[in-house]
């Protein structure tokens, strides 16, 4: 049996979660639970539907979106952030099975840029809108639109490539880290996949292009007298080819497009894609059996289709190799994964109010930025290192200052806390009672919390009896658990019985959070 045949194996919590979790930002069970209605195929057709764009985002103070103004924002340090809690929010969204976020920010990670570089809260919108519009698409059509798009523009330095003075940046990073990657330095200047002749090629070719500085921020423009007009010459890496100059205002459209079926036509380009869909969605670890098995034949499957990415990934998430259990439970959560799955799973409401949602996105976006992901900002052109820093990728989320903040995190949902809105404190009592068949019942009440805060990763019998004899009764009998919570039951107003209860849920979900297990997905 082939490592990409289509898995024939039983479609239950274990699989069905795991399909779940690395395609879209929720794990709880009630989700976990439609995607086993839909079935396999059911599932990865609805995950790829194709979904309407969402609202852009609303200035607080207005109710009304600023995001195609002509003009900049004053205080627009103030509106990226906003941006960014509005990405937050369609990232917590529980009305859709989709993977359009997670593909959204897997692209924003593929071609990244930084907001606070960009310095414009406009051109950052449109960046994103440009990714979730083609992150089921075509990769080269994809690959066309970020090459013009203003905030990458603006970001590479390819608003100041002209004829006069080339910039390389933009050039360089297309082929790097964009498209083909470099391969082994087989001489100075020569990296396998191109050389730094072609680097200079590619920037003649992408000469002209420019930022609006006043009209519709989603767009660009090419200005003819800015560009080379003269042929390009690549090297033996690209076959030779020359490029031929042109001239007029379709001029640089039409070499943008010659440049990207060079690029696209190299079989390594199709691999370089392929490896990060696979880092992405299923493991880091690329050995030369996954090379092989995995890595060969969903190229060329990419070549054959295109570019078209929703062939790959309708092959690779329903492949026997995706559902191998070394595979389930392997990745650490990203920050933005842990925070929307503490988000989903709670199912706290996003407020209705704009000043009250602002406050508590912005908090999360602090949140997140502490944990090392702060969306729209990773630290470099390359991404978050978790994603391509060998040899620790995920492992690197988890350090000395990010794991004391994803236990103050969870702690302050359980307990509640000044630096968080009230709107973030979890309701134990009835948290329990919605996700156990029998919150009275200790043993069931940690299986079935296990089920929901853990399934990636199943807890010992060991772990299990720490939890109800250590945590949940602090060191007491555990047949007391049933007398504590139905005296709670019996009169849910009286503020000792309650507070009994309350605080020893409170303190197994704060382990529960704490624990190594939870981590994982």
């Amino acid at each position: 049996m082939g490592a990409l045949d289509r898995y024939s194996g039983p479609w239950d919590e274990h699989r069905a979660g795991h399909l779940l979790r690395r395609t879209t930002f929720l794990s709880a069970r009630r989700f976990v639970e439609q995607i086993i209605r839909l079935g396999l195929d059911g599932a990865i057709e609805q995950l790829l539907a194709d979904q309407p764009p969402p609202d852009p985002p609303l200035d607080p103070a207005t109710g009304q979106t600023w995001v195609n103004n002509t003009t900049p924002q004053q205080n627009d340090a103030q509106y990226r952030l906003y941006v960014k809690g509005w990405w937050l929010e369609q990232m917590f969204r529980t009305d859709r099975l989709s993977i359009v976020e997670k593909m959204t920010l897997m692209w924003h990670n593929f071609f990244a840029t930084e907001a606070d570089t960009i310095a414009d809260s406009r051109l950052q919108y449109h960046h994103n809108a440009t990714l979730r519009r083609y992150a089921l698409g075509n990769l080269k059509d994809l690959t066309y639109h970020v090459t013009v798009d203003p905030g990458m523009l603006r970001y590479l330095n390819g608003d100041q490539n002209t004829a006069q003075k080339p910039n390389e940046n933009y050039a360089r990073e297309l082929q790097e880290l964009f498209t083909i990657g470099k391969g082994f330095e087989r001489a100075p200047g020569d990296y396998t996949n191109y050389t730094e002749h072609d680097v200079q090629q590619a920037a003649r070719v992408l000469t002209g292009w420019r930022v609006q500085r006043q009209g519709d921020p989603s767009t660009s423009v090419f200005t003819a007298a800015l560009h080379d007009k003269g042929d390009k010459q690549f090297s033996a890496a690209y076959g030779n080819r020359v490029i031929t100059g042109r001239t007029g205002a379709t001029a640089g459209q039409a070499e943008l497009n010659d440049l990207l079926d060079m690029i696209f036509s190299q079989e390594e380009t199709a691999r370089f894609f392929v490896r990060k869909l696979y880092r992405w969605f299923v493991y880091y670890q690329i050995d030369e059996r996954i090379e092989r098995d995995i890595i060969e034949p969903l190229a060329a499957l990419l070549r054959q289709s295109n570019y078209d990415v929703k062939p790959v990934l309708r092959v690779l998430l329903s492949s026997e190799h995706f559902y191998d259990d070394q595979n389930i439970g392997a990745m650490i959560k990203s920050p933005l994964d842990f925070i929307a799955n503490v988000m989903t799973t709670a199912d706290f409401v996003i407020p209705t109010n704009l000043q009250d949602k602002a406050r508590l996105l912005n908090a999360l976006v602090s949140v997140a930025a502490a944990l090392q992901q702060n969306p729209m900002d990773p630290p470099s052109v390359a991404g978050w290192p978790a994603y391509y820093q060998s040899p620790d990728y995920y492992r690197l989320w988890i350090n000395s200052a990010t794991l004391p903040t994803r236990y103050a995190f969870t702690d302050a949902i359980v307990f509640g806390s000044r630096q968080l809105p009230r709107a973030l404190t979890l309701d134990v009592l009835a948290f329990a009672e919605r996700v156990s068949s029998a919150p009275g019942d200790y043993a069931q009440l940690i299986a079935d919390l296990e089920r929901e805060l853990m399934p990636a990763y199943p807890l010992t019998d060991d772990q299990r009896d720490y939890l109800a004899r250590s945590v949940l009764m602090a060191g007491g009998q555990v047949y007391e658990w049933g007398q504590i919570w139905a005296a709670y039951k019996a009169n849910p107003n009286d503020q000792a019985a309650r507070g009994a209860a309350q605080l020893r849920l409170q303190n197994l979900l704060r382990t529960m959070f704490r624990m190594a297990e939870y981590q994982l997905m």
